[in-house]
């Protein structure tokens, strides 16, 4: 289960940094899909989606999980400057 959660990590800081690169066109889209992806590697590391007997504690995950990035990206787009958003990324530049 660690190596599947190291590979979604991996992806939500390359769309992360994908993110940054196109910050002024649609770089707060991308957010997005990072949010989303960075949450499913968490379920994924807390072991979250192993097999069960009934479905039902993935299903609630997963429907939990997409019902988080969509507000949060909206806080993050309408109240939090660019600069705290991509802040990592401001001692390269």
């Amino acid at each position: 289960m660690t190596k599947v959660a190291i590979w979604f990590y991996i992806f939500a800081f390359l769309l992360y940094f994908i993110s940054f690169l196109g910050a002024f066109s649609i770089g707060l889209y991308i957010l997005l899909p990072t949010i989303f992806v960075l949450l499913i590697g968490i379920a994924v590391n807390l072991g979250l989606y192993k097999i069960h007997k009934y479905n039902v504690v993935p299903m609630i995950t997963s429907i939990v999980i997409c019902g988080i990035p969509y507000p949060l990206w909206q806080f993050l787009i309408h109240n939090v400057d660019d600069y705290y958003i991509f802040y990592p990324f401001m001692f390269f530049g």
